[in-house]
């Protein structure tokens, strides 16, 4: 299928703000100078939350994403994967793993009630992995440490290519046109897909 409007996709940096082991990202446009998110995370000994504000971090709350319990097992207690509370859409958006899947995929809902996942792309014995994207078979070869969000018909959203090296910058999160609408969304889960132990 062929992207008849020429929309290009949309480029975000992510930067860890106060080192690696920093809990702030600053997220930044395709100019690398503006500021367009700010994520503060804390993190106890059973879970993790964290704030996702537009424009930096006194800028209006977008998201509050938690953790599903983290801790030692305890009777009926599971891992469903973390929750977002998205101020826009006013229902919390879980993110979870589905029964039977082990390569890390979680789904979740859009706004539009569909389904997305966001699939690691990290291969045990593969350096690079190539996939097509919806528009006129574009291919994207993408490193083992990225993550990629596609929709049920296995298209293309959005990817999160992970910086290996580098101390200030996490990656660079693309989001194709099929999924502008939902950007605050993409950002928020990939930014939880990114944090440890989700």
């Amino acid at each position: 299928m062929l992207n008849p409007s020429k929309e290009q996709p949309t480029t975000l940096h992510i930067y860890n703000f106060g080192g690696v082991f920093g809990n702030r990202k600053i997220i930044k446009g395709e100019d690398k100078i503006t500021t367009l998110y700010f994520m503060q995370n804390t993190r106890s000994s059973l879970h993790w939350t964290f704030d996702l504000h537009a424009d930096g971090p006194d800028g209006p709350l977008l998201c509050r994403a938690q953790s599903s319990y983290n801790g030692p097992p305890l009777m009926h207690e599971v891992n469903h994967g973390p929750t977002l509370s998205m101020t826009a859409v006013r229902r919390p958006v879980k993110m979870e793993r589905k029964l039977g899947t082990f390569d890390g995929t979680v789904f979740f809902k859009g706004p539009d009630q569909k389904e997305y996942r966001w699939r690691t792309t990290a291969r045990l014995f593969s350096a690079v992995m190539e996939v097509r994207t919806g528009f006129g078979g574009i291919w994207q070869h993408l490193s083992r440490s990225s993550c990629q969000c596609l929709d049920a018909e296995d298209a293309l959203i959005a990817t999160y290519r992970v910086t290996s090296m580098s101390v200030t910058k996490d990656g660079v999160l693309v989001v194709q046109p099929p999924g502008k609408f939902m950007l605050d969304l993409l950002v928020a889960t990939s930014l939880a897909m990114r944090t440890p132990n989700n």
